[in-house]
């Protein structure tokens, strides 16, 4: 799609507790300085109306949800997402930085939870691919020190457990290997130091 002022759509991934939310707030700062547009933050699921009731049933421990109906309620949150706010903000001149995306989809519902890999890209790909990200950021980390980041209360898919996390770390790295240009930045340093590492990853200098 065409942008103005050379717009990008930046997603930061991996796996609960890797730091996400606070290198994405991070990352927005330095964008909305450096190009002196506010650069919108997302989180995924969420964001919208529809996204954020998504969300709680997907993340409620009321529910028991299976790996299929997570993956197209993901689907169903992201398309809305991108349509209402990620293409809108790119089409006005302001970056979107995002919480999550195909990767985390693919590493929690295919690779965690066991359906097959094509069946969950080709539904992303065909459903929620539009407009697709410039540049995807992986945060590495070890799942055993997300665990002790995270200390405290657990929504339904991080109470899963320490083995959950471990498979869903591994589909992150699955999906890189799949995705040559995702970028892998070691989320296991001082938050200063993943920052810089970010900015310089999307061409903001250290």
């Amino acid at each position: 799609m065409t942008t103005l002022g050379g717009a990008r759509f930046l997603v930061l991934d991996g796996i609960d507790g890797c730091g996400k939310s606070t290198q994405a707030r991070m990352l927005a700062e330095a964008l909305t300085h450096s190009r002196g547009v506010p650069a919108l933050h997302l989180r995924e699921p969420g964001g919208t109306k529809v996204g954020e009731r998504i969300r709680e049933l997907l993340l409620s421990r009321e529910h028991e949800l299976d790996a299929g109906v997570e993956l197209l309620l993901f689907a169903a949150a992201r398309r809305q997402t991108l349509r209402e706010l990620v293409r809108p903000a790119l089409a006005a001149g302001r970056d979107v930085v995002c919480e999550r995306f195909h990767a985390s989809t693919f590493a929690y519902q295919a690779i965690a939870s066991g359906l097959p890999e094509d069946h969950v890209l080709s539904v992303l790909l065909r459903w929620a691919d539009d407009p697709r990200p410039d540049t995807l950021i992986l945060l590495d980390i070890d799942p055993d020190e997300a665990a002790r980041r995270r200390a405290g209360f657990e929504d339904r898919i991080e109470a899963k457990g320490l083995e959950f996390q471990r498979r869903v770390a591994e589909g992150y790295r699955r999906f890189a290997r799949l995705q040559p240009d995702t970028i892998v930045i070691d989320g296991s340093a001082r938050a200063d130091e993943v920052a810089r590492a970010v900015r310089v990853a999307v061409g903001l200098g250290g």
